[in-house]
């Protein structure tokens, strides 16, 4: 048996101030009354514990939190988990998860040494020596460890903390957190507006996998037409003529990077009318991807950008770039639910230039247009995503205001005409649709109207006021001859 590590050892723990000892704690698992530490803390701390054995006792941390670490003193011992890099000098702690889910242990930043470590599962009986290891790591974050492993709240672990060199010694502190949520636009029924040629941020990393766009035809290279943790994106063109969506020499954390375009706005109804994985044209990055397709005035794309690789991380920018005729006039959105303007009424603010949040979109609601709002020639399409599959009220307004209404702002006021209802599919609507009359003879405008347009929809759910309805933003425009 090893011995435990020494006074000077806990008195270096316990100054890193991470961890608290408790007074008096129920060392004898098997005596009745055991309760792990509160999260966050340890108690006994010396920095780990030199044998696997004593660690339940003289080192048991529980909970999320940074936690001090020295393998200072400490000597070789078994086991060390197969397949795994040989642990030099190592020092274990038992923990015990206060989640269910993945947790990531790491001494990233808070090492600068060359670490090892191996996460196991508990001994039997509970708190002896383990012999099932669920995860181990070398070198994540430089020379220095991170182990991603799934955990049960209220089950223990145990953690070795060791060195890659024989001789290697450290002192320093480790933390156990859980992954940050995915990207906004992880979902295709979520996806972010955007509109006209420009440079927007992607970032995967800790995106997911999703069921949509997985096993497009055009998308087959390598044998696979998979696209690995991707994001999605509503994008309505400001000209009718050629798009090209580009990541090339824009990609970090890697290279490989695939594309896929859709017609519509939001979850894909049909076959990719784009896919791209590799393009020779991406002289700086051959790996990362460009499409090109032929988009229309008053019709929305979605756009998929993922990975080739499931195991990849990529982030960076991308660029759409346009070639053609001109959309007629903008339209200007306003009265936003982000914050900048009128408080929304539960605090649930949206994204910049969106309605308030609903309880399936803490994006809220978009209304953006295409086409031409002219009177001889109209071809105005209202444009709602990031919404619940329910019903949506598309409607017009004289003048502009900014009031509370429902869990939302209302933001077209004075003479109202409603325009149509639709029933949004994957979170999207339009007006007009098939069989539908024009905005402009609808609207009963005539050239020189400055008129605004709001979707007002349907959220069944008890979200935030007992109304179950939400509004976009607005949008306003002046009609031409």
């Amino acid at each position: 048996m090893k011995l435990s590590t020494s006074l000077a050892l806990v008195l270096l723990a316990s100054a890193a101030g991470a961890q608290s000892k408790l007074a008096e704690p129920v060392k004898d698992r098997n005596a009745g009354g055991y309760f792990p530490p509160p999260g966050g803390t340890s108690f006994l701390v010396a920095g780990g514990s030199d044998n696997c054995a004593n660690a339940s006792t003289a080192d048991a941390i529980s909970g999320l939190g940074t936690f001090a670490v020295t393998n200072v003193g400490a000597t070789n011992g078994l086991p060390d988990a197969a397949g795994c890099v040989n642990t030099q000098l190592d020092v274990w702690f038992y923990w015990t998860s206060t989640v269910t889910g993945s947790v990531i242990v790491e001494a990233c930043g808070g090492v600068t040494a060359d670490t090892v470590l191996t996460v196991w599962n508990d001994g039997a009986p509970a708190g002896t020596c383990p012999t099932t290891s669920v995860g181990c790591n070398d070198d994540t974050c430089g020379l220095q460890s991170r182990v991603t492993f799934s955990a049960v709240s209220g089950q223990s672990y145990f953690f070795q903390w060791g060195a890659f060199g024989a001789s290697t010694t450290y002192s320093g502190t480790f933390t156990v957190s859980t992954p940050p949520p995915p990207p906004a636009n992880d979902d295709c029924a979520t996806p972010i507006a955007i509109s006209g040629p420009g440079v927007y941020p992607f970032d995967n990393r800790v995106a997911t996998t999703g069921t949509q766009g997985q096993t497009e035809p055009l998308c087959l290279a390598f044998s696979s037409t998979a696209i690995h943790k991707d994001s999605w994106w509503t994008y309505t063109p400001t000209v009718s003529g050629t798009v090209e969506v580009s990541t090339c020499g824009q990609v970090l954390g890697g290279t490989d990077t695939r594309i896929a375009v859709y017609d519509g706005a939001g979850c894909p109804v049909a076959a990719a009318i784009a896919c791209n994985d590799d393009n020779a044209a991406c002289a700086a990055q051959t790996l990362s991807s460009l499409v090109s397709f032929t988009a229309v005035c008053g019709q929305s794309y979605t756009i998929q950008i993922g990975n080739f690789s499931a195991a990849a991380s990529l982030y960076g920018t991308f660029t759409v770039t346009e070639t053609g005729t001109a959309c007629g006039p903008a339209s200007t959105p306003y009265c936003f639910g982000d914050g900048t303007g009128t408080a929304c009424p539960c605090g649930n603010s949206g994204a910049a230039g969106n309605g308030c949040a609903s309880s399936v979109n803490a994006n809220g609601a978009n209304l953006t247009s295409s086409g031409n709002p002219s009177i001889s020639a109209d071809t105005l399409v209202l444009l709602g995503s990031g919404m619940p599959n329910s019903s949506a009220l598309y409607f017009q307004g004289t003048s502009q205001i900014s009031v509370v209404f429902g869990d939302g702002l209302r933001c077209a006021g004075g003479t109202v005409i409603r325009l149509g209802t639709k029933n949004n599919v994957a979170g999207a609507s339009q007006y007009p649709d098939v069989g539908d009359v024009s905005v402009s003879v609808r609207g009963l405008n005539a050239a020189g109207d400055v008129r605004n347009y709001q979707i007002w929809y349907r959220n069944a759910a008890a979200f935030c006021t007992p109304s179950t309805f939400n509004l976009s933003n607005g949008l306003n425009l002046t009609w031409t001859p």
